[in-house]
């Protein structure tokens, strides 16, 4: 129930806070506006707000305009690089025991071209003072002095500004005049600011995260349709953490309901059509399908929907970008998009007359996606884009193409392992190797051929991937794969694949049918969970190798997880980094090996453990980390005498980096310890080990010490 004693204060002048002092009134709120300028109040008059109150304030004017007024809450709906006059409310507010809302600007990232973005006014002019060519400024006339102190040629800068005698005086102080004064009044699309740019031939702008409001996206779609670069200083909003609320959010709490104000929620629905036809859909879908009138979606999966009782109109477009910016388009025009939006007077936030919401013609808005949409579906990052532009985001869960599959084989989902490989690297063979019931999703029907055959041609391999009766002895169990190939349509097939039917493309390369996998791997609870392999399981040449005793200790050490990104360093045979790839599927080795024999062995350790995660990398070391992922953990084995240059790489590309270093020489240990004092490393951990292994001799078993080693933790 809404108090009608209640008061609001807006400290206005821009978009949102007409936005809001218009929502006020036809719900009928009380309420009265302050501006600083009579051109404010001009505008504020021109929209219908009759109470509107004219003059800059520090807080102690500000609290005795609240206490005259009667005011209960005050609305902070300045700009938000006003941050000092929202200092001043703030203190107005806490000397006057009234509530303080502070209205945000939604200056969210949309699908918008690149700006190279920074944080202060400063730090962006010193970027134009590196430019070439003229410069063109859409930042008001508040920072000019500013801006134009810092470029050293000032006949190369425009600036575009309110057509009042304010900012005029303030281009002058700042140096510009005559034709380098371009004094508009807004609104400005994309269309404008691109004869302006041509007009002056900017080779760059600079603005401000002002967001839609303050016709950011025009700027930017301009700039980058002219080809010139776009500089942006960062809204102190998303700079700092705000505390703020939206415009729906501020009319809730004085009491206001929607339909009261006269506003009109964007809404847009995501939903998983399911795995085939209609016979899949579930009832909200039908519902949402009848309502909607507009549906997007990939063409394959439009061309699915049943068309009967629907009226809506279909769009093929799948990407969240790019259903916003259709929806944004449809409701401003296609030609003037978001024309409504006066840019020209975001410094003072002031603009000619009242910016209508972007509401699109539809209303039921649909977008569909394959499957259910909680499992490898675009609809994640659509909603976060659309939750970014202000909509409220509906989700209607479907079917998914693996329950289906799981139905079709009479499995239970809890017994099964599920992997996506959907447009995306992802080690299959390592989780096949792990999992007794394997369900993948891969990209494409040609993809999921490739996957079994690599899966047979592993487990032709596995000597080490199921405990050995004896050393070298394989102990296999033929793989069962099935595939499962349109589900739930009327070409629907599922169907055993053979080992010997692998020999031969399965699917015609341009097939563009869905297709999933299924691989039971009896094998697989054989494996040990905390694996071992023997050295004598590795193919060796003169390269050196880490022992099997420093391997596991070096490894605890190293503490990997299963999104690790681990660098072996003078990775030699490759033994710590196959064992480091087999603990999960998902952790990422780079092998780095300058010997040539050496990068052989890896490339043929790599092939027999089917270690599918390692990345060979040769090159010596640091060079050849130049170019590849931050690490996590990093294993050195050997650093070829540059081991102080190898830690300040990884220290350059990751502060945290856990390292593992193994000393064999004393040369090496004393360098690495001296390292540790200059490099001002915490206190590192460090074990000596030392290990013999007893070999019978005659009637005896006789030690065969294994050279003493210092693994040091950094």
């Amino acid at each position: 129930m809404r108090d009608k004693d209640k008061k609001v204060l807006i400290f206005g002048g821009t978009t949102e806070g007409r936005e809001l002092a218009s929502a006020l009134l036809r719900a009928g709120v009380s309420h009265v506006v302050s501006v600083a300028t009579d051109y404010g109040k001009e505008i504020e008059n021109s929209c219908g707000e009759d109470n509107v109150i004219v003059g800059r304030k520090d807080a102690d004017e500000m609290a005795k305009l609240i206490s005259d007024e009667g005011v209960t809450v005050c609305v902070d709906a300045t700009h938000p690089f006003a941050t000092l006059v929202s200092g001043e409310i703030k203190k107005a507010c806490e000397k006057s025991g009234v509530e303080y809302l502070r209205l945000l600007r939604d200056t969210g990232a949309r699908a918008l071209p690149a700006a190279e973005a920074y944080s202060s006014v400063e730090a962006a002019a010193d970027e134009l003072e590196k430019t070439e060519g003229n410069i063109l400024l859409l930042t008001g006339s508040k920072d000019l002095k500013a801006i134009v102190s810092r470029i050293s040629d000032v006949s190369r800068v425009y600036a575009r500004v309110l057509p009042n005698l304010e900012s005029i005086t303030k281009c002058e102080e700042a140096g510009l005049k005559g034709k380098q004064i371009i004094a508009m009044q807004g609104p400005f699309s994309k269309d404008m600011n691109i004869a302006l740019i041509k007009e002056i031939g900017a080779s760059v702008i600079l603005t401000k995260e002002s967001g839609a409001a303050g016709g950011l996206d025009e700027k930017l779609f301009a700039a980058k349709e002219c080809g010139i670069k776009a500089v942006m200083i960062k809204s102190p909003e998303s700079v700092i953490t705000s505390e703020g609320h939206s415009l729906t959010e501020i009319l809730d709490k004085v009491g206001v309901k929607d339909i009261e104000a006269g506003i009109e929620r964007k809404i847009i629905t995501l939903a998983g059509i399911g795995p085939g036809d209609s016979r899949y859909y579930t009832r909200e879908l039908e519902e949402a399908l009848k309502k909607a009138d507009v549906i997007f979606g990939a063409k394959s999966i439009l061309e699915r929907v049943d068309k009967s009782g629907i009226k809506a109109h279909f769009e093929p477009l799948y990407m969240g970008k790019d259903i916003l910016e259709f929806l944004e388009k449809r409701g401003l025009g296609e030609d003037s998009a978001r024309s409504g939006f006066h840019e020209g007077l975001v410094e003072s936030g002031f603009h000619g007359r009242e910016a209508k919401a972007s509401y699109s013609e539809y209303k039921h808005p649909l977008a569909l996606f394959s499957g259910d949409i909680s499992l490898c579906s675009g609809a994640k990052s659509a909603a976060v884009i659309f939750g970014k532009a202000g909509y409220e985001v509906h989700k209607i869960s479907g079917i998914s193409s693996i329950a289906l599959f799981a139905n079709r084989l009479g499995l239970g989902l809890e017994d099964c392992d599920v992997v996506s490989a959907h447009g995306r690297k992802c080690n299959v063979t390592g989780y096949i190797v792990g999992s007794k019931k394997l369900i993948v999703l891969p990209s494409s029907c040609a993809h999921a051929g490739q996957i079994a055959r690599a899966a047979q041609s592993e487990n032709r391999e596995a000597a080490v991937l199921a405990m050995p009766g004896e050393v070298g002895e394989a102990i296999r169990t033929p793989l069962r794969i099935v595939l499962g190939y349109e589900l739930g349509t009327e070409a629907e097939r599922v169907f055993e694949v053979t080992e010997n039917e692998l020999g031969n493309d399965i699917f015609s390369p341009d097939e563009k049918g869905k297709c999933l996998l299924f691989i039971e791997n009896r094998s697989a609870g054989e494996s040990p969970v905390i694996r071992g392999i023997p050295d004598d399981e590795f193919i060796r040449g003169k390269t050196p190798m880490t022992k099997e005793e420093v391997r596991a200790i070096s490894i605890r050490k190293l503490g990997l997880s299963s999104d690790s990104v681990l660098y072996d360093v003078g990775a030699g045979t490759g033994s710590v980094s196959v064992e480091a790839a087999l603990l999960h599927p998902d952790i990422k080795v780079y092998s780095i090996e300058r010997n040539d024999e050496a990068i052989d062995l890896l490339e043929k350790n790599k092939e027999k453990f089917g270690a599918d995660s390692i990345n060979i990398i040769k090159g010596e070391a640091p060079a050849a980390l130049e170019e590849l992922p931050a690490p996590t953990h990093a294993f050195i084995g050997g650093s070829g005498g540059n081991l102080k240059a190898i830690i300040e790489q990884l220290k350059k590309k990751n502060e945290n980096v856990r390292i593992v270093i193994n000393c064999v020489t004393l040369e090496t240990l004393t360098e690495t310890l001296s390292l540790i004092k200059e490099m001002n490393f915490a206190e590192p951990d460090i074990v000596q080990l030392s290990a013999s292994r007893y070999k019978k001799v005659g009637d005896y078993h006789m030690p065969d010490a294994i050279n003493p080693v210092y693994i040091i933790t950094l």
